[in-house]
């Protein structure tokens, strides 16, 4: 039977679980500190999600995370980073995993991983392992409540669905009609629309609008009416109604409407108008108080503008304000770290790049390694992908400190031979603050390579 790859994960030394080609190795395997993996690798330095096992064909492969150690042998025979190399065993951060290898793989302090190759085995439960799943595997027995409430709701369901049958099969009421569908359209066919008849109702009679002598002699002895004699009191009314004529008809009178056009005075009537103080009181705005009254006089029309008052007149400046610059920044603008300038002690980062610069070793940035010869384009492959899976601090770093603005670094690295970096130029583009920018030069000032030699390498980061 073919042999499938096996991994075991272990801590401190103590076993925790094991995954197996097929089952939960399918072409690829993540690790990482993300909650949402199978392996959790919980320490700081750890990436987020790390790609451990890839499918190259037909053989695994295995990716060596930054600063891991590795260990193995084939047919009991301990295996160098040399033989390895030259077997094509080997190459830059993967390595190639046969059917008759195994080792170990020590991912970081506390935190290793056992990778060989088993046949298919299924796993066989002692008396005792048996025994604890024939407890725990079933459901518990259901206490006196819970019985109970379960009882009840039986009851409920069994008398809600007998009283719906015995609704439906005796309770219900029947509706029944006086008459078919086929009379009643008979009945609304046979039925006669109704149109009343209006009639223009005629006037009785009519009042004479000329003014005749009789109406004149009327209108003038107004004083008949509250004595009973004249032709509008009661006695004269008596008389009219006798003699009404009940054919009497007449024309409508023909009406004028007439609109004119005034101004506005504030004169009493029969009062003088003027400016100036009169006796007794003074005028204001055309309007006369004064002690003497004139019957005759006539109203005096004035313009009723000079009694409204204004607000002051005022106007802005028109021309739009140009040429000004500014920068938008969040905080005290006293504590942000220049743009373009490298943060610490520039005078000692100039030093080393020199040295790094006398010796012939050339800083190396991101775009310029496809360029390289073969071996050392590998070899700042491998430090890019260890410095790709770090930036995650400086974004966490970035949320931490809640800066609420886009960030850009140009950071170059000058990193000694034992994987540690000597010095860092951290250059902000852009005004940020000098804590944050501090943070992020010390986030890189710790950092650790699997290197060999003394590199220079230049990279770009963004946040936000």
């Amino acid at each position: 039977m073919a042999k499938i790859l096996s991994l075991r994960l272990n801590y401190k030394g103590k076993f925790l679980d094991y995954a197996k080609e097929g089952k939960e190795i399918k072409k690829k395997f993540i690790i990482g500190q993300n909650k949402n993996l199978q392996w959790q690798i919980l320490d700081p330095s750890f990436p987020d999600k790390f790609q451990l096992i890839k499918q190259k064909g037909r053989q695994y492969v295995m990716q060596l995370p930054p600063g891991s150690e590795l260990s193995c042998e084939i047919d009991g025979k301990p295996l160098d980073s040399e033989y390895l190399k030259q077997n094509h065993l080997l190459s830059g951060n993967e390595l190639v995993l046969n059917k008759d290898m195994k080792g170990t793989l020590t991912v970081s302090k506390d935190w290793s991983i056992d990778f060989d190759f088993r046949e298919p085995w299924v796993a066989v439960l002692t008396d005792e392992e048996r025994a604890i799943v024939a407890q725990y595997a079933r459901r518990s027995k259901p206490d006196a409540i819970s019985r109970f409430n379960r009882t009840v709701v039986w009851i409920v369901l069994l008398l809600t669905v007998a009283f719906i049958l015995l609704f439906d099969q005796v309770l219900k009421p029947e509706y029944t009609f006086e008459e078919t569908i086929q009379e009643r359209l008979q009945n609304i066919q046979s039925a006669q629309r109704v149109i009343p008849e209006i009639v223009s109702p005629q006037p009785s009679f009519a009042q004479p609008l000329d003014n005749t002598p009789e109406q004149t002699e009327a209108d003038a002895t107004d004083s008949q009416v509250t004595t009973g004699t004249g032709p509008r009191g009661s006695a004269g009314l008596t008389r009219t109604l006798q003699g009404f004529d009940a054919s009497a008809t007449g024309t409508a009178p023909a009406l004028t409407i007439a609109t004119v056009t005034e101004g506005f005075t504030a004169n009493r009537p029969g009062s003088r108008p003027g400016n100036g103080i009169s006796t007794g009181r003074g005028t204001v705005a055309g309007i006369a108080t004064g002690t003497a009254y004139n019957p005759a006089a006539t109203p005096v029309f004035e313009d009723i503008g000079s009694v409204v008052t204004s607000g002051p007149q005022t106007g802005g400046y028109s021309v739009r304000p140009e040429g000004a610059s500014g920068i938008h920044i969040t905080g005290d603008a006293s504590s942000l770290a220049p743009s373009g300038q490298s943060w610490g002690d520039v005078v000692e980062q100039q030093r080393i790049a020199a040295d790094f610069a006398r010796r012939g070793i050339s800083t190396v940035n991101e775009s310029s390694i496809t360029t390289l010869d073969e071996d050392t384009r590998t070899k700042y492959t491998s430090l890019r992908e260890q410095i790709e899976s770090r930036q995650s601090q400086i974004e966490h770093a970035y949320r931490e400190m809640q800066i609420r603005q886009n960030v850009s670094f140009t950071i170059t690295l000058f990193i000694r031979a034992d994987g540690t970096v000597k010095e860092s130029q951290v250059i902000p583009n852009g005004s940020y603050p000098e804590a944050f920018v501090a943070k992020v030069k010390s986030i890189v000032d710790s950092w650790k390579f699997n290197v060999r030699e003394e590199m220079a390498y230049q990279f770009r980061i963004r946040a936000g």
